[in-house]
């Protein structure tokens, strides 16, 4: 069975930034922007209306994600005491409207909006669900395989800005060796394109390596 992105529908996320738009504040951050989430600083909610962002979890230095325009970051609470720390950071030039939390939740009452919020909820739990499944597996070339699918559905201006070994690495933590012996063949058996690193083809990966 062909595997599918597991990117998040975003059709109730435009219906909710469509009508709280002319309540926020967008401004242009330029790449490599940084926002910083931990448990003094997590207040603050981010919508990004255009551009595309990347989310890294420390102290060990995961990437969760790479995320096109729209998204939403930010408003999911951190448990008390959490040593746990998220960086968003701006890949692209991005229009970003900062808002509390508090506002965010005004917002959504006062322009009924709950029901689209939690229909977004859905979705974004139904995708966060298949990508743990997908990060989990033991197999390492099906890790692989799962991260070639999901960073090929992204635009290609964001496969521009990093290479395919970079962007498994920072996600499954696998050996840089490991991965790229593993690209290689699946370039030379004509898998997938590849060039100077970047990805620009999936075709038809195997099941099995």
């Amino acid at each position: 069975m062909k595997k599918k992105s597991t990117r998040t529908d975003t059709h109730y996320l435009k219906v909710i930034m469509e009508k709280i738009e002319p309540f926020l504040n967008y401004e242009n951050y330029g790449a490599n922007t940084r926002f910083t989430i931990n448990e003094k600083h997590n207040e603050k909610c981010y919508f990004i209306k255009s551009g595309a962002v990347s989310l890294y979890r420390y102290p060990d230095g995961v990437l969760l994600e790479i995320f096109d325009a729209p998204t939403l970051r930010g408003y999911i609470p951190l448990i008390k005491d959490s040593e746990t720390e998220y960086v968003i950071k701006l890949l692209l030039t991005s229009e970003v409207a900062i808002v509390s939390k508090e506002a965010l939740f005004n917002l959504l009452s006062t322009q009924n909006l709950w029901e689209e919020f939690a229909r977004y909820q859905m979705a974004l739990i139904s995708s966060v669900s298949e990508v743990i499944y997908r990060l989990s597996t033991p197999n390492s070339y099906d890790s692989i395989r799962h991260q070639l699918i999901e960073l090929m559905a992204k635009p290609s201006e964001i496969r521009e800005l990093i290479t395919a070994e970079n962007y498994i690495r920072c996600k499954t933590r696998m050996s840089r060796s490991s991965i790229m012996r593993i690209l290689s063949d699946l370039k030379t058996g004509g898998y997938i394109t590849i060039e100077r690193g970047i990805l620009r083809g999936v075709h038809n990966l195997p099941l099995k390596y």
